[in-house]
């Protein structure tokens, strides 16, 4: 099977793997849709996770393994959260969704999504509402990652919130139009192109991922406020406690969900299939080393998701 791994850092080939079977409680899924996703663009910049990238993955049961009930070939699935290994001290704390075997799996320690075929412990996988399309359910994996962090955080209804950045590799005038499109009241250029017109909100939601952000979603709070920290940032930060202190801001971030995140992230975008237009970009197996280098800097485009079934560009 044709699939894309990780070399090195900023080195990524398009190789000839031997097709993966579906083992002992695993099933083999043909991937439709895999999103690339910010941790993605991190790992690819450092050299982390080496081998077969992708755990934002939707797509078609090919194979059953033994030991696994009520799937069979044909079953339309999507990857979803571990609930942990259930014996160490963050599963029997309750939180699995820390747990180390809930942070690796398909995409990081084993291989993921950016391939055709891709085999998953039964467990890993859920099923897709109906109504909902593989090419929208790739996206529940991100969504319920942002659900569990504003649950951690707390939000009332009614409550006023500001968003910082649209993904990562913001800002993008394109993804702005997007926001607009579905919903945003007001869109700005710039964190500091919002307090002219938005005197804080008592939730800021920092989804960019860029170290600069931080500090200015401390500023956007309102005294008594909440920020979740939603975006990786993986470097040195500089911020000013003093303004946490004095306001009593309170700060919280989000590296995973839990199931009950990710069937809500399923239900939400059942019920509004629109978000859908946040991808503007659908790319074959052949352009994504190219893409990724693109993602490095600022563009034109919104989500990005791989389509294994798409031919090679010329062919």
């Amino acid at each position: 099977m044709r699939a894309v791994t990780l070399v090195e850092a900023e080195r990524l080939e398009v190789v000839d793997l031997p097709a993966p079977e579906a083992g002992a409680g695993e099933l083999l899924l043909r991937v439709t849709d895999c999103g690339i996703c910010g941790s993605d663009l991190t790992s690819f910049k450092r050299g982390l996770f080496i081998g077969v990238p992708g755990h934002e993955v939707a797509g078609v049961v090919e194979a059953v393994g033994s030991g696994v009930e009520g799937w069979r070939a044909g079953d339309r699935a999507v990857l979803r959260p571990s609930e942990g290994c259930g014996a160490c001290d963050e599963c029997q704390a309750g939180a699995y969704h820390r747990c180390i075997e809930s942070l690796t799996g398909s995409g990081t320690t084993r291989p993921g999504g950016y391939a055709e075929l891709m085999a998953a412990r039964a467990d890993r996988l859920g099923r897709l509402p109906d109504g909902l399309e593989p090419e929208v359910a790739c996206l529940a994996e991100p969504l319920s990652v942002a659900i569990h962090g504003i649950r951690r955080i707390g939000l009332s209804a009614g409550e006023d919130a500001i968003v910082l950045g649209l993904g990562g590799v913001d800002p993008v005038d394109v993804r702005r139009d997007l926001a607009s499109g579905l919903g945003a009241e007001a869109v700005f250029a710039g964190a500091r192109d919002v307090r002219p017109d938005v005197d804080g909100a008592p939730l800021v939601l920092e989804c960019s991922g860029r170290p600069e952000a931080i500090q200015q979603a401390i500023d956007l709070a309102s005294p008594g406020g909440r920020v979740a920290l939603l975006g990786i940032a993986v470097a040195e930060v500089t911020v000013i406690p003093v303004f946490w202190i004095t306001r009593e801001i309170t700060v919280g971030g989000s590296i995973n969900s839990r199931i009950e995140d990710f069937e809500e992230a399923l239900r939400l975008l059942a019920a509004r299939p629109e978000v859908a237009r946040i991808v503007t970009t659908r790319v074959g197996l052949a352009r994504v080393p190219a893409t990724f280098h693109a993602l490095l800097h600022p563009s034109g485009v919104g989500k990005v998701v791989i389509d294994p079934r798409l031919p090679d560009p010329g062919e």
